[in-house]
């Protein structure tokens, strides 16, 4: 295991990253990539380097981590610069042993050490330890920068903790706070959240495009990020939180960020639960929701199947090797400076342009 000094970190946070992966583009890619209700998101700034949050599944004969080589492949990218784990579940962490057998990882960036009990969870960290000491790894903390050149990637969240400042730009009050209901032992995640509210979470700029990257974040941590105050202000781009689990995604963020798209990573029985689907539903800015998977509980509340990109699940939602197939596809956004940008579903190439905010 390889750690910093608070010197090595004030270094960590200023200085670019060296010899950037050359790619001919004035675009910032992101790709939301179907790891079966796990989580991985590659970012793919203009100057080639690259950020990825989370790294799905493991095994599968390396299903998920393939899925990711895939993605970087399209963006003409041969390495990650930034891995970001947000947290220490499987269906975040755990392809990252898979992954870095076939791309290499430069620098680990995560909240720092477990707190789950338990035989396997802490040999499933133990084990991404031993992979993150063969690259530099940085414990990240609210108000942290991550030096990806032409972006500005700030971490608003990091083992329990959240920002105390605003972001510049916003501070303002937040009206959606008001009867703001926290979540209590008997709706919190079956898994437990634990680990889930030491979630990393970032804030992303290009220009004038904004999105953000919550992990799964809870409802009850977003209340000190946007109560009283709106910490991070209005986004472009959703990036729906915690595969669109009801534990997340409460009101008080989702009204105060006023995004125009949103896309959410779910699996066809992992996330999407109706509480995400009825907020994204009272939100006036938002003009569309795309989907990495058809929601299977929640059935006509679904969006329209031009926003899916993997519906293989309609017809087998009972066999246990749907969610295993080797065919996917990713939903593809193309940001540019202005705060326009454009997403895309690869499985059917239909494509929404929105401009930039008035």
């Amino acid at each position: 295991m390889r750690t910093i000094s608070v010197a090595l970190m004030c270094l960590f946070l200023i200085t670019p990253t060296p010899h950037a992966q050359n790619r001919d583009s004035d675009t910032l890619d992101i790709y939301v990539i179907d790891v079966e209700g796990g989580e991985a998101t590659l970012f793919v700034a203009p100057s080639g380097e690259s950020l990825l949050v989370d790294t799905g599944w493991p095994g599968f004969d390396g299903r998920d981590a393939n899925r990711i080589v895939a993605a970087a492949k399209d963006a003409g990218i041969t390495r990650i610069d930034h891995l970001v784990v947000t947290h220490f579940h499987t269906d975040h962490m755990g392809g990252a042993h898979q992954l870095a057998e076939r791309l290499p990882i430069r620098n680990y960036l995560d909240h720092g050490v477990t707190v789950d009990e338990g035989e396997r969870p802490r040999a499933a960290f133990e084990r991404y330890v031993t992979l993150r000491g063969d690259g530099t790894h940085h414990t990240v903390r609210p108000g942290d920068s991550v030096p990806v050149t032409g972006l500005d990637v700030r971490i608003i969240a990091s083992d329990g903790a959240v920002l105390t400042s605003p972001l510049a730009g916003a501070g303002q009050p937040n009206p959606a706070c008001e009867g703001f209901t926290f979540h209590g032992a008997d709706i919190l995640s079956r898994y437990g959240d634990a680990e889930d509210q030491r979630s990393v979470s970032a804030f992303i700029g290009f220009g004038q495009f904004r999105t953000v990257i919550m992990g799964d974040l809870t409802w009850n941590k977003e209340h000190p990020l946007m109560c009283p105050d709106n910490k991070i202000g209005a986004v472009d781009l959703y990036l729906v939180s915690h595969h669109g689990s009801d534990t997340s995604g409460s009101p008080a963020l989702v009204e105060a960020l006023q995004p125009r798209a949103a896309v959410m990573n779910n699996g066809p029985r992992k996330g999407g639960g109706p509480q995400t689907f009825a907020t994204l539903n009272t939100i006036d800015s938002l003009e569309d929701l795309w989907q990495n998977h058809y929601a299977v509980p929640v059935g006509d509340a679904n969006m329209n199947e031009r926003f899916i990109a993997n519906l293989q699940d309609f017809a087998s939602v009972d066999d246990d090797e749907a969610v295993h197939l080797e065919s996917s596809n990713w939903i593809h956004i193309a940001a540019r400076r202005d705060g326009s940008f454009t997403v895309t579903n690869s499985r059917n190439g239909f494509s929404r342009r929105y401009g930039p905010r008035d």
